[in-house]
């Protein structure tokens, strides 16, 4: 008996040895999870304050470069010619406008002013028959001035396109911002139409027709999202479409200029329009009552067989390529 009692105290002893084991070992591993834990907070903490600090020093210094640039236009002995545009006042414009409105859920009235500004010089100088006066004749110069006229030509489609997603009549400070629309599309549809080009010889003629139609290739791709833009826009439209407006109305320029600017690809030879047909059929095409919200004189150009039998066969072609991707699938299967 006195064997058996020392033998089951052994037992237990072992037991509890083997359970505080246990649970060092737990702890240890809780411990370690911790110190992981509070390894990635720091981290990350320390990231989010390099970020934020980034973030305010570029704002500071986007704030500080829109005053200068607005001190710059007050003086009136500013010589406006192309190279002037592209480095005066393009250069610290797109910055500080990229900096401090579009990344904001709605434009400043300072933002505001200075885009109008910009606009109106921009166009002042495509509508220019002087080449040195004239910004679009960059995209028939030396190969670095064409790198930077290309570049900062897309971020004012991409900027003039933004403009158009935030147009929205019922706003209570909505005039200045459709004053700034309208600017902003007459601005684009000159960029992406070689018509409305001056100053082009027949040596200049088919560098300037390239670079339009990489324009407008960039514009009707998903990067600028036009049509995402173009259907935001239609979206906010009355319905039926005010018949009391007339062609010099700006609500009327905007709504030709946005329709104008989705039909550009299908008048633009030798370039793919599968993305953009595709998206003029889902995005526009569907947008609740379009016909009403358009203006008649609008309706007869996008009913138009040349518009639309593009976008047929481009559907028509994306459902036998569904189609056979299905059939292979259930045979694979």
């Amino acid at each position: 008996m006195d064997g058996l009692r020392k033998q089951q105290v052994s037992l237990r002893g072992s037991s509890a040895k083997e359970i505080t084991r246990d649970a060092l070992l737990e702890k240890v591993a809780q411990e370690r999870e911790f110190r992981n834990y509070m390894r990635r907070a720091t981290a990350a903490s320390l990231f989010i304050q390099r970020v934020w600090r980034r973030y305010a020093s570029t704002k500071m210094v986007a704030t500080h470069l829109r005053e200068e640039w607005k001190e710059m236009l007050k003086c009136h002995s500013v010589p406006m010619n192309r190279a002037w545009i592209s480095n005066k006042l393009l250069k610290p414009f797109l910055f500080f406008i990229t900096t401090l409105a579009t990344r904001r859920q709605r434009f400043e009235d300072q933002d505001v002013d200075c885009m109008q500004i910009c606009f109106k010089i921009l166009l002042e100088s495509i509508n220019s028959s002087d080449p040195q006066r004239n910004f679009c004749t960059l995209a028939t110069s030396n190969m670095e001035e064409r790198r930077t006229w290309t570049y900062q030509a897309k971020k004012l489609i991409s900027l003039c396109i933004h403009i158009l997603s935030k147009c929205d009549y019922s706003c209570q400070e909505g005039h200045q911002h459709i004053l700034l629309t309208s600017m902003a599309m007459r601005f684009l549809v000159s960029l992406t139409d070689l018509k409305g080009w001056k100053t082009f010889d027949d040596v200049t003629l088919q560098d300037a027709d390239t670079s339009v139609k990489d324009l407008v290739s960039y514009m009707c791709s998903e990067k600028s999202q036009l049509y995402i833009s173009i259907r935001k826009y239609l979206s906010r439209l009355d319905v039926p479409f005010s018949s009391t407006a007339s062609h010099t109305d700006d609500r009327f320029l905007i709504t030709a200029s946005a329709i104008t600017l989705a039909l550009r690809p299908f008048n633009n030879g030798n370039m793919n329009m599968e993305f953009a047909v595709e998206h003029y059929f889902v995005l526009l095409l569907t947008v609740p009552w379009f016909t009403q919200r358009l203006p008649p004189v609008l309706l007869s150009a996008i009913k138009h067989k040349s518009i639309l039998s593009p976008c047929f066969k481009q559907i028509l072609v994306m459902a036998d390529i569904k189609r056979e991707n299905f059939i292979r699938d259930f045979k694979v299967e």
